[in-house]
């Protein structure tokens, strides 16, 4: 029965870690804060994550958040993609169903 009750709430436990993955906001440093999610912009997309799935969620026509700069060694450094989902997905996938 234990051992029961420990497998549930393991499997819970990771469809939550799951799930919080999912809804990751953007991500930043000092010099690159991110935006707070008021609608602005898109939710951050990965269209490697989607090779099928054309983005027609709620904002996926929205730019998306970016920000970069150089450091003092010379690195560049960015976050985020400025593009909307959709077209993120068509410059990765477009071409590939017009095959």
């Amino acid at each position: 029965m234990k051992t029961g009750c420990i497998v549930v709430f393991l499997l819970i436990l990771i469809a939550t870690a799951v799930h919080c993955e999912e809804y990751t906001w953007y991500q930043g440093d000092v010099r690159c804060p991110p935006p707070k999610d008021d609608g602005t912009y898109s939710a951050p997309y990965k269209a490697l994550d989607h090779s099928g799935e054309y983005p027609v969620f709620s904002a996926a026509d929205k730019p998306g958040w970016s920000c970069s700069y150089q450091r003092e060694d010379g690195v560049i450094v960015q976050y985020g993609d400025s593009r909307t989902p959709q077209q993120q997905w068509m410059a990765l996938w477009g071409d590939n169903n017009d095959n």
